[in-house]
């Protein structure tokens, strides 16, 4: 690829570069061959892209195909051209952009990157020579109908179970042949022959396409580590929680498997994930292999009540400082609430455990702003970190969020409680959590109502929000939807 000659291009290029250089590549993939180019589109920043086993998994699903070519993007604020990861290749180069959305808010920037490149924001403005825009990922799990207006496909659920088709589908030269061929898969809503999805692509087996990452980045939550999915779904049925709720089983990577795919990549640092590694049927064999490897891990989450002191020691000697559990809640009464089926004396077990692996760190996850929750509840919170701080732990690192009732949730018919009312309570917790050695972060209010109001939107609703983003741009929608929300939860 020729580098640009416009300094302001040029500056993006060597950014993207720059993120290219820092990535080790385990095993390489068919992106230089291949007549049908795909752009592989994760809408936030390289950092929480590279976080993703999404990104990399789903790239190469896509490139399994000899004429398939699918090149990595990501989202930057500074970002006009968008170039790929792989051959720093401009996005207008690519027939198809293949949107990966986690968030409700990825929303904005797939608006952004359409409107910076040209593209109709509605998917029945486009003409022939326009790019396909495909829409999947986590969020289909819950609520598309935000892309409805915007994309020309959406593929609900797992790729794995309609890989073949889905790929036969992008081979298509035409543009009404490919999205009536996508329209035939029975996880695809495609707007433009009124199609909506007949069932989620979901797969039993993990084992035939094997979830893991083909390059390990030196960047985000899992720097330097190599991506490893274990467990799919959750075992649990936590109300505010749709996995475990919508897709039952859970689906767990056997633990031959996983040796296979040590043997074939032979990176040492892993990082694991899963709902929670905790219930992996094979924990303790998992352990040993770790152990006889001498591999170092990062896990993305684990259950305080199967927490294991052989877990703790192999997170330790991987060189964690800290390790990480979800109380939930502050008091027994409102985990109940939750779903959370987890006791004090669990919490407090956990956190001695935790010290007695030599942990002298500790982060835990709290959810504020259910309707039965009163002062008592809350300030169940602070007596959890001064048990924590009485068993000696140097700093105790607090992050809480505010409920936000998703549909295909427990709470789904539930309302998000009235932004004052979560302000009066978050201003309370940070009062009463005013202590040596604890920090607390606290999931913004603002974005948090964005995000609920985006969750529940219809087609219709949608539509009025691309028209005001036509006009008034990213942060003037922005502003539209929160108060928007703050009037419903009002």
């Amino acid at each position: 690829m020729r580098k640009p000659r416009r300094s302001r291009d040029f500056l993006e290029y060597e950014k993207v570069l720059s993120f290219k250089e820092k990535e080790l590549i385990l095993e390489e993939l068919n992106t230089t061959q291949g007549d049908v180019k795909v752009a592989l589109i994760f809408p936030k920043n390289y950092e929480l892209a590279s976080s993703s086993l999404a990104f990399s998994y789903v790239q190469r699903l896509l490139s399994s195909h000899p004429r398939i070519r699918c090149e990595r993007f990501f989202f930057d604020e500074t970002f006009s051209k968008f170039y790929s990861l792989e051959s720093q290749t401009p996005l207008d180069e690519f027939r198809i952009w293949a949107f990966s959305v986690s968030v409700e808010e990825d929303f904005f920037n797939v608006l952004e990157i359409l409107k910076r490149r040209g593209v109709p924001l509605f998917q029945n403005e486009r003409e022939s020579y326009h790019p396909i825009v495909v829409v999947g990922g986590a969020l289909t799990y819950t609520n598309a109908s935000v892309f409805l207006p915007i994309a020309d496909a959406i593929y609900h659920g797992e790729l794995e179970e309609f890989l073949e088709d889905f790929q036969e589908a992008l081979l298509e030269e035409e543009r009404n042949a490919l999205l009536e061929k996508m329209s035939r898969i029975p996880a695809v809503s495609c707007p433009s022959f009124g199609k909506s999805f007949e069932k989620f692509g979901w797969v039993k087996d993990l084992s035939v396409h094997k979830p893991y990452s083909h390059f390990v980045s030196g960047f985000g939550v899992f720097s330097g580590k190599l991506l490893v999915e274990i467990g799919r779904g959750c075992i649990r049925r936590c109300n505010f929680c749709v996995f475990g709720r919508r897709f039952k089983p859970a689906r767990f990577l056997r633990l031959e498997i996983l040796k296979e795919v040590y043997e074939k990549v032979a990176y040492r640092e892993w990082g694991l994930i899963s709902a929670t590694i905790t219930d992996y049927p094979w924990l303790e064999e998992l352990i040993e292999f770790l152990e006889e490897e001498n591999l170092r891990i990062s896990v993305s989450s684990m259950r305080l009540d199967g927490l294991k002191p052989e877990l703790l020691k192999v997170l330790k000697k991987s060189g964690q400082q800290s390790f990480t559990i979800a109380p939930e809640a502050g008091t027994q009464r409102i985990r109940d609430v939750l779903g959370k089926d987890i006791t004090d004396e669990q919490i407090e077990k956990a956190l001695k455990m935790g010290r007695e692996s030599g942990f002298e760190r500790v982060k835990m996850y709290f959810i504020y702003g259910i309707e039965e929750e009163t002062e008592e509840d809350l300030a169940g919170v602070k007596e959890i970190v001064e048990i924590a701080k009485r068993m000696g732990y140097v700093e105790v690192h607090l992050s809480l969020n505010p409920l936000i009732p998703k549909p295909g949730t427990g709470f789904e018919n539930r309302e998000m409680l009235p932004f004052e009312e979560l302000k009066r309570r978050e201003s309370f917790l940070r009062e009463i959590l005013r202590m040596k050695g604890v920090r607390v972060d606290f999931e913004s209010l603002r974005d948090s109502v964005i995000q609920y109001t985006i969750s529940r939107c219809n087609e219709e609703q949608a539509r009025k929000w691309v028209r005001i983003f036509d006009k008034e741009g990213k942060e003037g929608l922005r502003k539209r939807v929160f108060e928007e929300g703050r009037k419903v939860s009002c």
